[in-house]
C-alpha cells in the first residue's frame, strides 16, 4: 500500500513527467495504468500540480470510478483538498458524479465539510442541477 503523507514515501514535491502521466491515465480512464504508476513509480495521486489539481481530484470530478477505486485502495488520503479548497466530496457533488459520491461516502468521509467559502457538498450538488419548469 502506498501512503501519501508529506513524509512517506520520500518524494520530490516537484511535478514530474510521471505525475503528468498519472493525470493522463485518469483522464483517459485507464485504471491499470493508474495502478502501475502508483505502485511502480511510487506516485502520490493526491499530489497537486501547479493548477491545484491532482489525479485523485480529477478521478472524482470526471467520474472515473475505476481509477478512484485504485487510488483509494492504495491508501490515498481522501480528505485532502484541491488547490481551490474543494474536497473530493465537494467535487463529486458539484459535477454530478453520483457513483463517486457514493464510493466516497462508503469511506465515511465527513459530509459536513465546507469549502473555502463555507459551502457544503450538498450546496454544490443542489446548485449543479437546473430545475426545468
Amino acid at each position: 500500500m502506498v501512503t501519501c503523507s508529506p513524509f512517506w514515501p520520500p518524494q520530490s514535491q516537484d511535478w514530474s513527467k510521471s505525475d503528468e502521466r498519472l493525470l493522463q491515465a485518469v483522464e483517459q480512464n485507464e485504471p491499470d495504468k493508474v495502478l502501475a504508476l502508483i505502485v511502480k513509480k511510487g506516485l502520490c495521486p493526491t499530489k497537486l500540480d501547479a493548477e491545484g489539481k491532482s489525479a485523485f481530484h480529477l478521478s472524482v470530478s470526471r467520474g472515473r470510478l475505476d481509477c478512484l477505486e485504485v487510488i483509494i485502495s492504495h491508501g490515498a488520503d481522501i480528505s485532502v483538498t484541491d488547490g481551490a479548497g474543494f474536497s473530493a466530496l465537494h467535487l463529486a457533488a458539484k459535477n454530478g458524479q453520483s457513483e463517486c459520491l457514493k464510493r466516497l461516502l462508503q469511506e465515511r468521509m465527513a459530509v459536513d465539510c465546507t469549502d473555502s467559502i463555507g459551502r457544503t457538498p450538498l450546496h454544490l450538488a443542489g446548485s449543479s442541477y437546473r430545475i426545468k419548469v
